[in-house]
């Protein structure tokens, strides 16, 4: 179980992807369209075989009761999940059953900006008590990353989980094998310190 990568959403793509230039010195690009769904999103290397996927909707699909439409109602860009990849999905979806957390398999995939198709599975949890700190739980079913093909110049140096929930979370993360830092809050929110060209930054939840 490694990370895979993190999800910052925001309610216009071009925007984000001009104030992630403006922080990190790097211009992520074009990932793809995830159709039926309402959003595009933009990639960024983050080192290690992660990425930062920037979340936009996509004006050219429906924006009516889809992800599209939940991100144009965003107040600004926000870390909202991240993501986690296993070579065992089974023995993953073992653990969350043991946690008390009922998911089913979703397939997914993308036509990616270099003509790669990328597809993949991922565990939908329906309770989302957790919020961001649940993990997006993913296999890959292609044998090549995204981070491969995005456009390099950043490395995550943390990712930290805040949540009111922290105990709950930390039990759950140790079962799945996961090594991140869980401190408690009132809310739940993510924060993601990278190193950039232009030096440290972050981003995070708001």
């Amino acid at each position: 179980m490694q990370l895979d990568h993190l999800v910052w959403a925001a309610p216009s793509l071009d925007a984000a992807v001009d104030a992630f230039a403006r922080l990190s010195g790097v211009e992520a690009m074009a990932g793809g369209r995830h159709v039926g769904i309402g959003s595009r999103n933009a990639l960024a290397d983050l080192g290690n075989r992660i990425y930062l996927a920037i979340d936009g909707p996509d004006e050219e699909q429906p924006l009516t009761g889809n992800y599209g439409a939940t991100l144009k109602a965003l107040a600004g860009p926000t870390l909202t999940r991240f993501a986690v990849q296993t070579d065992d999905l089974a023995a993953a979806q073992a653990v969350l059953t043991r946690h008390g957390f009922a998911s089913e398999v979703k397939p997914g995939g993308r036509t990616g900006a270099n003509g790669e198709t990328y597809a993949w599975q991922t565990l939908a949890v329906t309770d989302r008590s957790l919020g961001a700190g649940m993990p997006i739980i993913k296999i890959w079913l292609t044998p090549h990353h995204p981070s491969t093909e995005a456009p390099a110049g950043c490395r995550l140096a943390s990712l930290s989980v805040a949540h009111p929930k922290a105990d709950v979370l930390l039990r759950l993360y140790e079962d799945l094998g996961l090594q991140l830092p869980v401190v408690a809050a009132e809310a739940a929110a993510l924060a993601a310190e990278i190193d950039g060209r232009k030096g440290r930054f972050v981003l995070s939840t708001i």
